[in-house]
């Protein structure tokens, strides 16, 4: 995405393949669609590592030597000069448009932009363009030139060596072939190694440079090819290009981010953006209008231009622009290519037109940048509500947040003044159990009987409506923005219970070691579910979490994306089976996230997929009941938006507030017919009236960590409300 046709003709077809492949990318960023446009930064490997290893050869072919300083000084005005002028514009603008916290993360990000190391920096924090809810680091696109830039550190060392070594055994005209035998073990290697680590490790996979480096590869070694190894007749080219042509876009459709990449999402990019460079290797196919037209060759001049500035305005338009769908996107395209065109005349020539310089493009450049800031200054004068943001919500992801509703709540309470706790089932209490302060009758096994708000709930729900009203943010918010800390209890997240080792005693234990056992069951809703009960009832019960992320913990046939992903989760249920089986706990409360519902191997949606979720809770059920006292399945909270994605400094709450989605309140449903468990609904503790906000007015506490899991300083404001809604459902503790 970065090479220009330095030191070489210029190829009209590779512009046109650099257009192709940013308009897929910038469109799969926006608009989610096409599903594989991602696939465009591969078709740029493989252009990048064409153009420059031709570069390199060239240079070996017309002097007998390859200048080391000289490729790296041309690199460095090539890249830097707008690279980091976009990471200073985002570093800039970061304290306007998100929290303090959120701030540094992105200035820390910015480093390693810098450093041009962002793609171990994003692989270690394990980020990805494809994560439901929370938004992405702006800078988060700079992982790719991390990927060339520390190929091309080494990749011309490694040609300089084998040259010599092709000099030194008296073959110094065949450093092409040397070349060209350089590019297949490196590639073949970079290739197998993708395939191993894209099934044992696929974000790292995805990131890494030793897994891209076949890419850049592949394009190096078609360099090596002389223009008369590819004589071809006129239309045979302009099939050959149009085929590539055809196969990249395919890709582009067909490849999702469900497939592995590179392997073997990037095969399909890679061979099409490998066929039409081959067409174009000696002679131009001048029938490949698609790719050397004007426009064409213009976008992909700009191309540079075009992927960095792209990603920081579809990360920053829903904090900053009050609409949103066509309007926003039409917006940050305007913005793009406004962007693109005037740094590409005003940056990037002037770099690399040195000592010379283009008058009159940068006088032009310069007067359209002073219009789009004064225009942009204007509007947001005369129309500072188009820049109060709008609320950041993932509703085109199957599990994501959805937008609160602004007419009726899709979802009234059965009974006014009610919460949705109760048994589904008679629920006899364990040996030695102290007699619940509360008597409710035992409904039929079917039977779904709302339970009345307490006090507790009351004062819950008083908070969020209190939030719901507000239209500035507490000045006791907890935590608050400016030292914002990870609000996961570290006790869980950062020690076993994020795959707690049932023959480990003390492997996630808290409470009263010496007391009865409670067992909070769960993926990693059960972290701040756990913190509740251990507020609850620590001091006189054993509260032992089973709980492992990123598991489907009820058994239901969940698609991980892979078989064999599932094989941990599927053991450490079976190890939980038994664990309950052995020690026979007093209570067994099981939570998890709703999004496995919508995440199912059989593809089933609506009534079909809560029908399968039903009989996976009814089978857990079932398998354990002679062994618990009580088996409590308690609703998880629902998809929102992570506070330091919302929070905007002088901003409104209002655009924190979500919904609740259709889907995840179907699957709440069906779960209040499970026989022989009681069910406790939760909506209550984060919306009211179908709208919810991400924080309560009576403690000033953030609800939730991220846009999905409750923080624990908030889950154990909302013990005492447990307390009452399981000693309510008849749960004798």
């Amino acid at each position: 995405m970065s090479d220009g046709p330095v030191g070489g003709p210029r190829r009209a077809d590779i512009q046109g393949l650099r257009a192709v492949a940013v308009l897929a990318v910038i469109a799969f960023h926006l608009f989610g669609w096409p599903r594989g446009g991602y696939l465009g930064v591969d078709a740029f490997f493989v252009v990048s590592g064409f153009v420059i290893t031709g570069v390199l050869v060239r240079e070996r072919d017309r002097t007998g030597r390859i200048s080391l300083r000289a490729f790296w000084i041309r690199r460095a005005r090539r890249i830097l000069p707008l690279a980091v002028l976009v990471i200073a514009a985002v570093v800039v603008v970061a304290p306007w448009a998100w929290a303090g916290a959120k701030a540094a993360s992105i200035r820390a990000d910015a480093v390693w932009a810098a450093l041009f190391s962002a793609n171990w920096h994003y692989a270690a924090r394990a980020d990805t363009y494809f994560d439901t809810g929370s938004a992405p680091s702006p800078l988060l696109h700079y992982w790719s030139l991390g990927v060339e830039e520390q190929f091309y550190a080494v990749w011309p060392l490694l040609v300089v060596l084998v040259v010599a070594l092709a000099h030194r055994i008296g073959r110094p005209s065949r450093h092409r072939a040397a070349i060209a035998a350089l590019a297949v073990v490196v590639g073949g290697t970079s290739l197998a190694w993708a395939a191993v680590q894209g099934t044992s490790d696929p974000t790292t996979a995805y990131y890494s440079t030793l897994t891209r480096a076949w890419e850049l590869a592949l394009g190096a070694a078609l360099a090596t090819l002389p223009g008369y190894a590819v004589r071809l007749r006129p239309a045979a080219r302009a099939t050959l290009s149009w085929a590539g042509l055809a196969t990249l876009v395919t890709a582009y459709v067909v490849v999702t981010p469900q497939t592995g990449s590179p392997w073997p999402g990037a095969l399909g990019a890679a061979a099409g953006t490998a066929l039409v460079l081959v067409a174009g290797i000696g002679e131009a196919p001048h029938a490949a209008v698609l790719l050397t037209n004007r426009v064409s060759g213009y976008v992909g001049d700009i191309s540079y231009g075009l992927y960095l500035w792209h990603f920081p305005l579809v990360v920053l338009a829903p904090v900053v622009l009050a609409a949103t769908g066509a309007v926003s996107a039409a917006v940050v395209l305007l913005g793009t290519l406004a962007l693109s065109v005037i740094s590409h005349h005003l940056v990037e020539r002037p770099a690399l037109d040195a000592p010379r310089v283009r008058r009159r493009g940068m006088l032009a450049a310069a007067m359209a940048l002073v219009l789009l800031v004064v225009g942009v200054g204007g509007a947001a004068a005369a129309r500072p509500d188009l820049f109060s943001g709008g609320t950041v919500v993932a509703a085109e992801q199957p599990d994501g947040a959805v937008p609160a509703p602004a007419g009726e709540a899709p979802e009234v309470p059965a009974t006014p003044g009610t919460t949705s706790a109760t048994p589904t089932a008679p629920t006899p209490s364990a040996p030695g159990a102290s007699p619940s302060p509360t008597r409710v009758p035992s409904p039929t096994p079917t039977a779904w009987t709302p339970i009345p708000l307490g006090a507790t709930g009351t004062r819950i729900q008083d908070g969020l409506r209190g939030a719901l009203a507000s239209d500035s943010w507490p000045a006791n918010l907890n935590p608050s923005p400016d030292q914002w800390q990870t609000t996961a209890d570290q006790r869980a997240a950062m020690s076993a219970c994020t795959a707690t080792d049932a023959a480990d005693p003390e492997s996630c234990t808290f409470g009263n070691r010496k007391g009865p056992e409670i067992i909070v069951y769960g993926d990693s809703i059960g972290f701040p579910l756990l913190a509740a009960v251990e507020k609850a009832y620590g001091a006189r019960y054993k509260v032992r979490g089973m709980t492992k992320i990123a598991c489907a913990v009820n058994g239901v046939d969940a698609n991980y994306g892979k078989d064999e992903w599932a094989i941990p989760c599927v053991n450490h249920r079976k190890m939980v089976l038994d664990y309950v089986r052995r020690v026979k706990p007093k209570v067994l409360l099981m939570t998890e996230t709703y999004s496995w519902a919508v995440r199912l191997k059989s593809g089933a949606k609506g009534a079909a997929s809560a029908k399968e979720w039903l009989a996976a809770d009814q089978a857990f059920v079932d398998s354990v009941r002679g062994s618990v006292g009580t088996v409590v399945i308690v609703a998880p909270s629902m998809p929102g938006v992570a506070f330091l994605d919302c929070y905007r400094p002088g901003g409104s709450p209002g655009r924190c507030v979500t919904g609740i989605p259709t889907w995840w309140a179907r699957t709440r449903d069906v779960e209040k017919t499970v026989q022989h468990a009681v069910f406790v609904d939760t909506t209550h503790w984060y919306c009211v009236d179908g709208r919810c906000p991400i924080f309560t007015t009576t403690t000033g506490t953030v609800l939730k960590g991220d846009y999905l899991h409750t923080s624990v300083q908030y889950a154990r404001q909302l013990a005492p409300d447990l307390a009452y809604l399981l000693r309510a459902s008849g749960v004798r503790l």
